[in-house]
């Protein structure tokens, strides 16, 4: 008799021929499962915690001093990275600026370097790479009756969001200089590493109330308050059209300018890109 468990050739003919059932497929030997170790455990638990997380971990009353010491270290890392990230993005927002903080806020602030917190000292270095320094500062003089101060408001509102490294600020420019005139508003005063670096009197050497924020974000690279051109407003244009934006501002259209003004240390007056000769009964001087 023919016992169909065997595993002999003519019950493999009989398999073949379809008399005998196939054989059971038998399984093959389970894969070797790696092993962890208890240091691979918390190593992967403090790689994907942050810095808030691992503090509580750190309070648990069973931890070993080597759990302990890889926690506390992953937790300094996080710490570390936080601090960087709120330097490189100190700002992010338009906020408001009081006529009696303007030394200490613009003049004083434009002197601090985001990366160390500290006012850049004069110092050259010929074996390092030129660099800005201190912090852009814009300062937005404004008016809400002109037109073309109620357009570049929301425009400064995005400049501000996507370069957070720079600070920008807007006061009245009736408060922040009494009598000025209305045909000088809007204003910008740029300031860096103390000194005012350039000022725009009445939007001149923007487009109007066709100013996009592109064409804003250009002026302050122009003078530096901004370091690189954002990805958020990237957008092909022509040679030519940039080349014409930078001879505007090198030919000195309108009131663009750094040599004219007469915004001091202390006091400000403010250059309007006029002859010396001209009527100056409607720029004023006073003592921040």
């Amino acid at each position: 008799m023919v016992n169909p468990d065997e595993d002999t050739e003519f019950n493999d003919a009989l398999r073949r021929h379809g008399i005998l059932p196939p054989k059971p497929l038998s399984r093959s030997p389970s894969p070797d499962i790696p092993h962890i170790t208890h240091t691979d455990a918390i190593r992967a638990v403090a790689a994907t915690a942050d810095a808030e997380q691992l503090g509580m971990l750190l309070e648990a009353d069973n931890l070993d001093s080597d759990d302990e010491r890889m926690f506390e270290e992953y937790r300094k890392k996080r710490m570390e990275q936080v601090k960087r990230n709120e330097k490189k993005g100190k700002f992010g927002s338009v906020e408001p600026l009081a006529r009696e903080d303007f030394v200490r806020e613009v003049t004083e602030g434009s002197k601090v370097d985001l990366d160390s917190g500290k006012v850049e000292a004069d110092e050259e270095d010929e074996d390092k790479p030129a660099r800005l320094k201190g912090t852009g500062v814009v300062v937005f003089l404004f008016k809400d009756s002109v037109a073309l101060s109620r357009h570049l408001r929301p425009l400064l509102d995005q400049l501000a969001v996507a370069h957070s490294s720079t600070k920008f600020l807007s006061i009245p420019a009736g408060l922040c200089i009494p009598n000025y005139p209305d045909k000088n508003v809007p204003t910008f005063l740029i300031y860096r590493n103390g000194e005012m670096v350039g000022n725009v009197v009445a939007g001149m050497g923007l487009k109007g109330l066709k100013t996009t924020v592109k064409d804003l974000e250009g002026l302050l690279l122009y003078f530096k308050a901004i370091e690189r051109p954002s990805s958020a407003f990237q957008r092909p244009r022509a040679a030519s059209h940039d080349s014409d934006f930078d001879d505007d501002l090198d030919n000195g259209v309108g009131a663009v300018n750094t040599k004219q003004s007469r915004i001091r240390h202390g006091g400000m007056g403010v250059g309007t890109g006029r002859s010396e000769d001209e009527d100056d009964s409607d720029v004023s001087d006073f003592d921040m």
